[in-house]
């Protein structure tokens, strides 16, 4: 059955069949997973499926978009003209799908987010057993602030939750501020030196954060602003490999209580002490486009505040009562 549109002067067309959202959205992800075979696995769609709408489309539009006498395939000039102007076609679709959905507090058929790979480790999970009927499908995506703030942009997720201050200066977006965490010094339980700062600390090579996070870059501008040069050996790229490291004694280092929760079972091997001389912090931050999921977006930052403050921290305040005192809430 073909499908009805209004064209530049309010008059009806009609769409011949095979080109309607699904099949472009197929199409999209064939050229950007470069092949049906690829679009399949991606789509839980059958590799013959993917090939009948392919074939369902061009057959609609009377021409080819895919080059087969070369391998891999490639676009035709048309292919690359209709690929180019859907991606536009299909996010506006998605966008006015989430905004009617929100609006009538529908359930989202997906809900993605972006998040910084602590808060996933630890809020994640009971985001989606606390807040069932969000969505029916949920996908937690965990890695580095600037890759997911890339994903934002690009709609590849639908919220973010960073640890970045670069995204903040951005303009169409919406903030909500979760909290904001002290920045921490960790130590191996049996060191007895010297605590009081960051340039005091004797004996210990310092164990680095990856500079590929945003946690990594954020505490080697502080060292920077203090005019340190900390002798190192190591440069980790996750909190629970960095922590290990200074628990089995290899050295100390900086990290942040929600670093420290993920990994809470390496207390018992750590000194946590406050950076009392050149301190600073960070803030989680969760972030939507402007003018979109608006309401969901200050609803997940909310009980991402509520799990943390009510259910996760108040286990790590048990081991570190002064840490208590030093974590800013935003939201209320």
């Amino acid at each position: 059955m073909a499908s009805i549109a209004f064209n530049d002067n309010r008059e009806y067309i009609m769409f011949p069949n095979g080109y309607d959202l699904r099949t472009l959205f197929v199409f999209t992800c064939v050229v950007e997973t470069s092949g049906m075979t690829q679009a399949a696995k991606v789509l839980n769609m059958t590799q013959s499926s993917i090939s009948q709408s392919i074939s369902n489309l061009e057959s609609a539009l009377g021409t080819q978009l895919f080059d087969r006498s070369v391998r891999p395939m490639s676009l035709t000039v048309a292919g690359n003209t209709l690929y180019e102007k859907s991606k536009g076609l299909l996010e506006s679709a998605s966008r006015l799908l989430r905004e009617t959905q929100e609006s009538q507090n529908l359930t989202f058929e997906t809900l993605t987010l972006g998040l910084a790979e602590s808060f996933a480790n630890t809020v994640g999970p009971e985001l989606v057993r606390q807040l069932p009927h969000l969505a029916r499908k949920w996908r937690i995506l965990a890695g580095t602030s600037p890759a997911q703030h890339e994903a934002l942009l690009n709609y590849e997720v639908d919220l973010v939750v960073s640890t970045s201050d670069q995204i903040m200066a951005q303009e169409g977006l919406n903030l909500y501020t979760i909290m904001e965490e002290p920045y921490v010094l960790v130590f191996p339980k049996t060191y007895d030196g010297p605590v009081d700062s960051i340039a005091s600390i004797e004996g210990l090579p310092f164990i680095r954060s990856s500079l590929r996070s945003s946690l990594g870059r954020q505490i080697e501008r502080q060292i920077k602003r203090l005019r340190l040069h900390l002798p190192s050996h190591s440069e980790l790229d996750t909190a629970t490999a960095q922590l290990k490291m200074v628990a089995l004694g290899g050295g100390w280092s900086i990290t942040t209580p929600i670093c420290l929760l993920q990994e809470i079972e390496q207390l018992r091997d750590l000194q946590v002490c406050p950076i009392q001389k050149g301190s600073f912090s960070r803030k989680l931050t969760m972030i939507s486009r402007s003018s979109e999921m608006e309401k969901t977006a200050e609803k997940v930052a909310l009980k991402s505040q509520q799990i943390l403050r009510d259910q996760l921290m108040p286990e790590l305040f048990k081991q570190i009562p002064w840490l208590e005192n030093k974590l800013i809430w935003g939201l209320q």
